[in-house]
């Protein structure tokens, strides 16, 4: 039975602070140094923590910077030393459930947090977490900077520039071997070169980093949401299958965004940009992050926008999609999740992290949230005879279920749609569930009651802490795409689903892995003990009529 509290908080800062020290991050092909941890409290640490850091790739600080701050407050009545509030790495808090200071829900410079007592497994899963959160990247070229600098200066207008970064590229070198890796690599490069080219009318700049990094810029006037929507695009483009060397490889990317700023030069843009690719890399709602202080991944011309929305919904121009969703053990579908497209006129393709961006600088997420899962209810509600047993899976934002009368609400939509509670599952993610887990608690009880299944969705990418999930009245825990896309190669991937998988069955939660692609992940995920999946590997998202077609042929 594993026992501990797992707690991870999204490492806003960790980017810039490891950059200083190991490099720009811009070489994907592993560390240079190993991550510093420091004791923070009275007295040194124990043998066992000492041993599992070591273990789990962290070296001593000594007398230099820490990345890794350890307070370990067990048998202690202490308050949290102070060092850790102002540290701007990650905080471990090991401490009992009688500590004083675990009233507050977080407290400052903590990222993440085990209650005793836990399962050595605990620990090392904890740690090997933060471990993949400090990874850098690091190494550039010393032209690098001339060659942007030079292709800004010879531009007109504002230099705009994407940072793409490849994911799996671990597991095909030691599936494959670095040999096709490398070719891999190659074939990647000429893609996006090609993609660029034909986008900007052959003016954009295309520079291949270290690993699977790639850099493409531009010169135009200021035009945030057309970059966004062509990173978009971009990011298609890489996931379309890969032919090399007898083998068929499916790789997909995460993308930072920048526009440079006045006065700005190379190593300020990509340090940005590396800080974006950094936080993008750990979401699985957002593949494309602005790297500026502004916005998030929001685009400045968002409030132009605004009426577009609007109308976009009266018109029923966002359309939803239906990504089916599979059972491990035996590759039967079982139901889909929906998600959200809007064709814009003049952009074209517009995803739902752009979407719902642009919705909450308009202030319209909960409208814009209500419409997709009113339309998705109405869809399927259609799914009869074969398909009657398919399930629906809906996302649920913050703003939503802050809303009084959410249960409420819900459950009139899905009575007017004529589609049964029972047939429904909820997602919502840790990071929206955390703030008010009484409020939340409450208002799932109420849907539960009526049938409704509640899920946790991108396991691994917020806080990812077991307090929620034993306070919660939930069904499901979702494994983020991170998660799962590398578990048919490195071993240490493996090692965290196989922990997480072990947890949620401790809790009676069913497992979700999203993002699978592979034949070795699924084979792997089903060795391990995971229910359910979703992903490319059996089915993309599709429109309404185009997934009842698809869901009638697999039930045959």
């Amino acid at each position: 039975m594993f026992l501990g509290v797992l707690r991870i908080v999204p490492m806003q800062g960790i980017a810039r602070q490891c950059s200083c020290r190991w490099g720009r991050g811009l070489d994907s092909s592993g560390y240079r140094d190993r991550p510093t941890w420091r004791g923070s409290g009275v007295g040194a640490l124990d043998a066992a923590l000492a041993a599992a850091l070591a273990a789990c790739g962290f070296a001593p600080a000594g007398d230099g910077p820490a990345d890794l701050l350890v307070a370990d407050m067990r048998g202690k009545t202490d308050d949290l030393p102070r060092e850790i509030a102002g540290h701007s790495g990650p905080g471990l808090l090991i401490c009992d459930s009688a500590w004083p200071d675990l009233a507050h829900p977080i407290p400052p410079g903590i990222t993440h947090a085990l209650l005793a007592p836990f399962a050595d497994d605990a620990l090392r899963l904890q740690l090997r977490l933060i471990h993949g959160q400090l990874a850098a990247r690091h190494g550039m070229a010393p032209d690098l900077h001339a060659r942007i600098a030079d292709f800004a200066a010879a531009g007109e207008g504002a230099l705009h520039a994407m940072l793409i970064g490849l994911r799996r590229m671990p597991a095909v070198n030691a599936t494959y071997g670095t040999a096709v890796g490398d070719a891999a690599l190659e074939a990647m490069e000429q893609r996006l070169e090609r993609q660029a080219a034909r986008l900007s009318a052959g003016s954009a700049l295309t520079l291949r980093l270290s690993g699977g990094d790639f850099l493409i810029a531009y010169a135009m006037a200021e035009e945030r949401l057309g970059w966004q929507v062509m990173a978009e695009r971009m990011l298609r483009v890489v996931s379309e299958p890969l032919d090399v060397a007898g083998h068929r490889l499916r790789l997909t990317a995460r993308a930072a965004l920048a526009v440079a700023r006045e006065g700005e030069g190379p190593v300020s843009l990509l340090d940005r940009l590396s800080a974006g690719l950094a936080q993008a890399r750990e979401s699985a709602a957002d593949p494309v992050r602005w790297a500026d202080r502004q916005s998030d991944h929001a685009p400045q011309s968002g409030y132009r926008l605004e009426q577009d929305i609007v109308q976009a919904i009266e018109r029923d121009e966002i359309t939803v999609l239906f990504q089916p969703q599979f059972a491990v053990e035996t590759g039967r579908i079982t139901g889909a999740e929906a998600l959200a497209r809007w064709q814009h006129p003049q952009y074209g393709e517009i995803g739902a992290g752009t979407l719902f961006a642009l919705a909450d600088k308009a202030d319209f997420t909960r409208v814009l949230s209500r419409h997709i899962r009113q339309r998705a209810m109405q869809h399927a509600a259609r799914w009869t005879g074969p398909l009657a047993p398919l399930r629906l899976s809906l996302n649920v934002t913050a703003e939503d279920l802050g809303e009084k009368g959410f249960a409420r609400r819900e459950l009139a939509m899905l009575a007017e749609a004529g589609f049964s509670p029972r047939r429904l599952t909820l997602e919502m993610t840790e990071q929206a569930l955390v703030p008010d887990l009484k409020r939340a608690a409450a208002r799932f009880a109420a849907l539960r009651e009526a049938g409704v299944r509640i899920a946790v969705d991108d396991f691994g990418t917020g806080y990812s802490s077991l307090l929620y999930l034993k306070r919660l009245p939930l069904d499901y825990l979702k494994l983020d795409h991170a998660m799962t896309r590398d578990i048919g190669g490195a071993e240490a991937d493996r090692i965290i689903v196989r922990s997480v998988i072990a947890m949620a069955k401790a809790l009676n939660l069913k497992v979700i892995a999203e993002g699978v692609e592979s034949d070795a992940q699924l084979a792997a995920l089903r060795a391990e003990g995971c229910d359910y999946f979703q992903g490319f590997l059996r089915g993309r998202a599709m429109e309404a009529e185009v997934f009842a077609e698809f869901a009638q042929g697999e039930l045959g």
